[in-house]
Order: C-alpha cells, then structure tokens, then sequence
C-alpha cells in the first residue's frame, strides 16, 4: 500500500477522535491490523476495506484509490513442511502480524472455517513457544481435500458431512473439539421479522451467502428445499463469501439481512441468532504425525483448561469432551 494511502487512513481517524483500537471495533478488524495497514505493512481484503470506509465515513475509491492501481501489494506466503515437502500457501489480511517466512519458527497449517479454528491456533501457539499456528479459512470439503493432499497439518469439519466425507475422515485420528449451534444470523434486533427462507423472498431481504462445500451452504440448501424456495429468487443467493466470520459481518454492516452461521459468528458480532441445529466440530490430523512438533503443540492447546475456558466464555459452545479422541 502507498504511504499516502496509509497517512490518509491515519488522518481520517485522527480527524474523527478515533483510536486504532475504536477504528478496530467499528471496522471488525484487529488494533494489530489497523495498526499494519496504517504503518504500511498490510494491505486489506476487500471485506476489511469496505469496514474501514463505512466506520471513517468515505468510499472505498476515496481511502484506498482507484481499484487500477498500477503498483498492487507484494504477495504475501508462510511455508511449512509437511510430509517432507514444502509447501506455501499465500495470507490474507487476517495475518497482517504474522512475522516473514524466512522465520526460524515452524509453521503449522490449520484448515477450517468454525471461528473456533482461530482461538484455538493462539492457544497453541502460547502453549508451545516454537511453532506458530496459522488458521486457513477453507470450507468442511476443501479442508478435508488439503488435508488429503498433505498441504496443511489438520483440519476442523464441522456440521452434517456428506457420506463420502464421513469414509474420509476415518483414515485420520480424530479429536473432539466442540459442539455448537448453526443457524441464521440477522441483524440486530432482526429489525425485518425474518424467520426462515419464505421471508427471504417475501420481504425482499439480502442474503450473505457461503460456497459450495460449506456446511452453512449444505444447511442453508436443505432448508430451502424443504421449504420449496427457489434459491435464485433470493436476494444475494449468489453472492458467496469466503469465511464464516466474513458472513457475520456482512450482516453486521449492513450489506445483508441474513446468513447461515453458529451462534459463535452471532455473538461476536451481536446478531440475532434463530437455532437449526447442534453441529460437531472435530479436529482431523494425519496419525502418523502424532508426535510432529506441530501436531503436538496443536493437542496441547486443544487440551488446555485456557482454551476450553475461551470457548466457552462466547457462550455458544459445550466443551464438555474437547480434546477427547474419538474411537
């Protein structure tokens, strides 16, 4: 990002009272990220672009230029091993603080899109000193295929898989993480009445939507077809977003009415939540890498009292058998 960019960023927020940690909070991003963008060392997905404007009062165009610009941001990559292979994947704006990969510190690959996937990676990364967890946001199918592939350490599946995922997951040692709740999310108050998928046609509403091989699009289809709502007569059916968290605040913002999401997404964001249904999240790992420094700092965390204590502080989730394998 060009340092006008970042100093324009600064004076906006400087201009309005606004601290980095306020700026954060309004936006839905991290102070650390705030804090990166503004220095020049990050540069914004779209998502934590279109808060950062709304919560300073201006467009996109205006705080960031043309979309054109002729010097975009350098690609930023961590690389780990895995199996003996190196392998790298490219970081979002949610990595704005993770150090260069030329570290000395091991990285560990961590696929899945329960928010629960994030806490559990800092805890790990307390717990162990010397391995520095990354959380990929990837949905119950493409966290499953990587695992598969050997291109990231463990995944989290959550909610109702399809049979072919249940034979997959059995050639992986698994852990009992946690059981939550998937439902919809709307907005505050849920200011339009919305109670299931007929409203969503009825009363013209938006929906935030996630890809094929999520389990919120799996939930979301099934209850659509057990309503007998054609999907393409919703508003934004067709709008997918990449992360759960991404949903939520879309919702939160007000660039939709609904989404599929877990009670977790709708109380970090303070959304009104509708329950559907109890979803399992399970920990996946390869068991011929149960004594790799990377897979033994994440079941250290995932066994931790710290961890189990987080999770159940957003009051949305039993932890009653976390850590737990499963036969």
């Amino acid at each position: 990002m060009a340092e006008t960019v970042a100093s324009r960023i600064e004076t906006l927020r400087k201009r309005r009272g606004l601290s980095q940690r306020a700026l954060a909070a309004a936006a839905g991003i991290t102070r650390q990220a705030v804090g990166a963008i503004e220095s020049g060392r990050g540069q914004p997905g779209v998502a934590s672009a279109l808060a950062l404007a709304r919560a300073l009062g201006t467009t996109v165009e205006e705080l960031f230029g043309a979309p054109s610009d002729p010097q975009p941001p350098p690609e930023r990559i961590a690389v780990a091993t895995i199996g003996g292979r190196r392998v790298a994947h490219r970081l979002d704006e949610e990595h704005l603080a993770i150090e260069p990969a030329e570290s000395a510190v091991p990285n560990a690959f961590v696929a899945g899109c329960d928010p629960a996937v994030g806490l559990l990676s800092r805890h790990a990364i307390a717990r162990s000193g010397d391995v520095r967890v990354l959380w990929l946001t990837m949905t119950n199918r493409a966290a499953l295929d990587a695992l598969e592939r050997g291109t990231v350490h463990a995944a989290v599946v959550h909610g109702e898989v399809t049979p072919d995922q249940g034979r997959r997951m059995r050639d992986f040692a698994r852990y009992e993480l946690a059981t939550t709740e998937a439902g919809w999310l709307f907005a505050r108050d849920n200011p339009l009445r919305l109670r299931g998928p007929a409203d969503l046609v009825h009363r013209s509403a938006r929906l935030a939507n996630r890809p094929r091989g999520a389990g919120a699009r799996r939930l979301l289809d099934d209850h659509m077809r057990r309503a007998r709502i054609d999907p393409q007569r919703v508003a934004g059916y067709g709008h997918e977003l990449a992360g759960p968290l991404d949903a939520g605040r879309a919702v939160a913002q007000g660039f939709a009415d609904a989404a599929i999401g877990t009670a977790g997404i709708a109380r970090i964001f303070s959304l009104s939540f509708v329950p559907l249904r109890a979803e399992r999240c399970v920990l996946l790992v390869p068991p011929d890498a149960l004594r790799t420094p990377e897979i033994r700092a994440l079941l250290d965390g995932l066994r931790s009292l710290p961890f189990r204590r987080d999770l159940e502080a957003l009051a949305s989730y039993d932890v009653t058998h976390t850590g737990e394998p499963i036969a």
